[in-house]
């Protein structure tokens, strides 16, 4: 909740997916932001975030490629992550201490998924001690 504060988006209407499925994020669409620290900003904590919201692992990954020259609608995907985080505010995982030592990991990764650069995109998880 506090980072919807920071930047503004406690008054807005929460959304039920991390991104708008109808908006393709392209690096070379829309006006540059004048400020980029502030998207660079937004973006840093909501990577931190990743370690225990996972469902936003994939937007925020899908994010970070246009720290370079962020744009407004790369902006505007953002917030629209923050929306989503206002729609489940309680959701993530929580770490207890465990004395299991049981080490699981997982991997996955597609064909040349990325439209710009024809790139595979692979993910993976470890988890030590169980889920």
């Amino acid at each position: 909740m506090d980072l919807l504060s920071e930047f503004n988006c406690t008054a807005s209407s929460p959304v039920i997916t991390p991104l708008d499925l109808t908006v393709k994020l392209l690096p070379d669409h829309g006006d540059l932001l004048q400020d980029s620290s502030e998207y660079k900003r937004l973006i840093g904590k909501l990577n931190f975030l990743t370690n225990t919201r996972h469902d936003l692992a994939f937007c925020v990954q899908h994010l970070s490629q246009f720290m370079s020259k962020p744009r407004q609608p790369h902006w505007d995907a953002a917030i629209h992550v923050l929306r989503y985080l206002s729609h489940h505010p309680g959701q993530g995982l929580l770490y207890t201490k465990d004395t299991s030592f049981h080490l699981e990991a997982f991997c996955d990764a597609d064909w040349a998924a990325c439209s710009n650069s024809r790139k595979s995109v692979s993910g993976f998880v470890v988890l030590l001690g169980g889920v």
